[in-house]
């Protein structure tokens, strides 16, 4: 075998096990787990989309529905580490605001980041081909791409704000985890290219906010859905006839 093969591999098993060492105190469920979704799962989004081909050729909905399915699966195993590290509903951002709070502060979130979304398209930063491919076009498809949606708001907003910022959190503090949980998060993107990679990295700080400032995940998952709803339905074929 040829070293130019056992490179990658030999790069990504030492970043796991760099990963490992830095992620000390942490209690072995969590800190096993924050490796495979720091390290490892973005490693494996990147190659899926390598394998993936001509974009053309790929139908909608059933990529919406794998999608949704992996997304519960993620979310799951997250919460069966987060019962073996003997996390509390409260440290994983899981308790129940006042309703206008929740609102306010999910509105709050959603206005800052599509904002963010016209500001990078005013920057003519153009989607990748894949990103251009799984937007919805037929109302079964903008029906699927909905429930999407909701469920990337539920289970990435648990697993990245809830689960990965408070890991982070308790050993290096707010500031760092946020940093650290958006790079994560934009690395998990990077099918959108460097301009799709950065935008949800920078979402991803942005949905940081109100666990960090209340507490509560809540706000962030309703502010998930809404972006992704809005983004997806209604400003990605006006963005991309403004790039035309």
């Amino acid at each position: 075998m040829r070293p130019g093969r056992l490179r990658r591999p030999g790069l990504l098993a030492g970043a796991a096990v760099a990963a490992w060492f830095v992620l000390a105190p942490a209690v072995w469920p969590a800190r096993l787990w924050a490796v495979v979704l720091s390290v490892l799962l973005p490693v494996l989004a990147g190659r899926q989309t390598r394998l993936i081909g001509d974009p053309e050729t790929l139908a909608r909905i059933p990529v919406y529905v794998s999608s949704a399915l992996s997304l519960w699966v993620l979310a799951l195993l997250t919460v069966v580490v987060a019962f073996l590290s003997r996390f509390t509903l409260v440290s994983l951002g899981l308790i129940a605001l006042p309703a206008l709070r929740t609102l306010a502060s999910a509105g709050a979130v959603t206005a800052l980041s599509i904002a963010v979304l016209f500001i990078m398209n005013a920057a003519r930063i153009r989607e990748s081909p894949l990103a251009t491919r799984l937007i919805p076009v037929s109302r079964r498809e903008k029906i699927a791409f909905a429930g999407l949606s909701v469920t990337a708001g539920i289970c990435e907003e648990f697993v990245f704000r809830g689960f990965l910022l408070h890991t982070f959190s308790t050993l290096w503090g707010g500031t760092v985890a946020v940093a650290l949980s958006s790079v994560v998060f934009g690395g998990l993107h990077a099918y959108q290219h460097v301009g799709g990679a950065l935008r949800a990295g920078l979402l991803g700080a942005l949905l940081c906010m109100p666990p960090l400032l209340t507490g509560s995940i809540l706000p962030s998952v309703i502010a998930h859905a809404a972006i992704d709803g809005i983004a997806g339905l209604f400003l990605a074929r006006r963005f991309l006839s403004e790039m035309a």
